[in-house]
């Protein structure tokens, strides 16, 4: 604040004086006048204005030489609206907290309301899949890109980590996603040791309160535009994250920042259950293996550059803006050498699958990867290409089911005037016998992809026709094409039909 102890001793006594007189009226600029000459301030200049960053307040401001005091006119424990305010900080808090993440900076306002619309009435699991749904088309794979190579060079705890980051990001997109996670995780309890190196001895959390309460000290001498060399006061609670958490939204992002890292990131395993699994200590004792989700990756790459904004709020500097950058060149370059190894790496993934396919077996899954997608993409393109695509030149009606949960097999149903035709496309003739005889039951046929496989071994006890896909001739449907002589009879009728219609000529006419 930068104000004597004297002046700092005179504001405290005003201020409780004002406290205690709202409850009978309310404070006006000529009362803190009054109270400033009886507590021995004699040139008080006193203006009401109102003060406050993001949500303003009324106040009361007294000025003293180069000195200013700021007195709230209603004391916020008493202010029905700041009441309100916190009760729905309090509830978008708690929502944060069902996806397991923290109100977020560099996201539009309306895009994270629409989240928090979506997952308010859902369930924990439920919720995280919608943060997921939502945040995909937010945290791309650029919008990492500008993370790692524009913000975390920005701060001093994490400069260090940007070649680490880099070499992540494009393993992850290179397809070695669980050991890209396993790399970051730990960098994040790094940076949070490099913003105060000399406090090793300290427990975790004290070391993250710290850290949290000094950026939250800079954030609240922002709302009341109290930087440089201003000698301003203003009541301590008003100073406070009690307070602030409702009026700034620097300190809501921070704040809920810190209880991210507290009740979800750094929780004991036995104080934490959540569906993420993000999570440093399951991670470090291998006690869970669902950290390994992919989604983590992007949410790791997020919380490193939120940490280098915290940095930038605990040293004062504000390196790294609310704001978030355009995309340079640096950036845009690692954004395209993902894409570069995202390409490679899907055309390995098909040679891969091809190899494994030829041998009847599928890929073995991976922590991050079941190959369920790649299982779906190739079944549904030869399902359209060398199923689908007979059946409508043989005349039929088609609908097409999706493949099942793992992509073993889908369901092709046909059907004309007077017919049905229900036909199954599995991924690999080396299926087991057991959904060979479940799908018997309801198809008229089944078919595989690819060429046969000792398809004996798993067709067996099978009374409809098994056989590959490309070796399958669909029947014609009935009713939907006339053979051609029939076509002919038709067209001799109607000409027949035109002349007896026509006019005869009699003999002299035709002469």
């Amino acid at each position: 604040m930068n104000v004597s102890s004297e002046l700092s001793r005179q504001f405290q006594a005003i201020w409780n004086r004002a406290s205690n007189t709202y409850v009978r009226q309310e404070i006006t600029s000529a009362l803190v006048e009054k109270w400033a000459t009886a507590f021995g301030i004699h040139d008080a200049i006193v203006e009401e204005s109102s003060v406050g960053r993001f949500v303003a307040i009324p106040v009361v401001v007294l000025r003293t030489g180069d000195t200013r005091a700021i007195f709230p006119k209603v004391p916020y424990r008493k202010d029905s609206a700041w009441q309100s305010r916190r009760l729905a900080m309090d509830a978008q808090a708690a929502l944060w907290a069902k996806a397991e993440w923290f109100s977020p900076l560099w996201v539009g306002m309306a895009d994270a309301s629409k989240l928090l619309r979506d997952i308010r009435q859902a369930s924990g699991e439920r919720a995280i899949k919608l943060f997921h749904y939502h945040t995909s088309t937010l945290y791309t794979v650029p919008f990492q890109a500008v993370c790692i190579a524009q913000i975390l060079s920005q701060a001093p705890s994490l400069k260090e980590l940007v070649p680490l980051a880099r070499e992540a990001y494009l393993a992850f997109y290179s397809g070695h996603r669980a050991s890209s996670i396993a790399a970051l995780i730990p960098a994040l309890e790094g940076g949070l040791s490099r913003i105060l190196p000399h406090a090793g001895t300290d427990p975790l959390f004290v070391r993250i309160d710290r850290i949290f309460d000094k950026a939250i000290d800079t954030a609240s001498e922002w709302h009341f535009e109290m930087r440089g060399e201003d000698r301003t006061w203003v009541p301590r609670e008003y100073l406070t994250c009690d307070y602030l958490f409702s009026q700034d939204e620097v300190v809501f992002a921070l704040e809920t920042y810190r209880r991210w890292l507290k009740t979800s990131f750094f929780a004991d395993t036995e104080r934490y259950d959540g569906p993420t699994a993000l999570n440093r200590h399951m991670f470090a004792h291998n006690t869970h293996l669902s950290w390994q989700q992919s989604s983590n990756f992007e949410r790791l790459v997020v919380a490193l550059a939120t940490l280098g904004f915290v940095e930038s709020w605990y040293d004062g500097t504000h390196a790294i803006s609310p704001f978030f950058p355009k995309m340079n060149e640096d950036s845009k370059l690692l954004w395209q050498q993902a894409l570069l190894r995202g390409n490679l790496q899907g055309a390995v993934k098909r040679i891969e699958e091809k190899h494994y396919h030829e041998s009847g077996r599928l890929v073995p899954e991976l922590p991050t990867d079941d190959g369920v997608l790649l299982r779906k993409a190739v079944l549904v393109q030869e399902c359209m290409r060398d199923l689908v695509r007979p059946l409508r030149d043989a005349g039929w009606s088609i609908e097409v089911g999706d493949p099942d949960d793992r992509a073993l097999f889908m369901i092709v149903r046909a059907r004309a005037v007077d017919r049905r035709l229900k036909v199954a496309l599995l991924y690999s003739c080396a299926t087991a016998n057991t959904l060979y005889q479940e799908l018997a039951e309801t198809c008229d046929a089944i078919l595989y992809v690819g060429a046969p496989y000792n398809q004996s071994q798993y067709a067996y006890n099978i009374s409809v026709h098994v056989g590959p896909v490309l070796g399958w001739q669909p029947p014609r449907a009935s009713g939907r094409r006339k053979p051609i002589w029939k076509i002919g009879e038709c067209l001799l009728r109607a000409l027949r039909a035109v002349f007896r219609s026509m006019p005869r000529r009699t003999t002299s006419e035709r002469h």
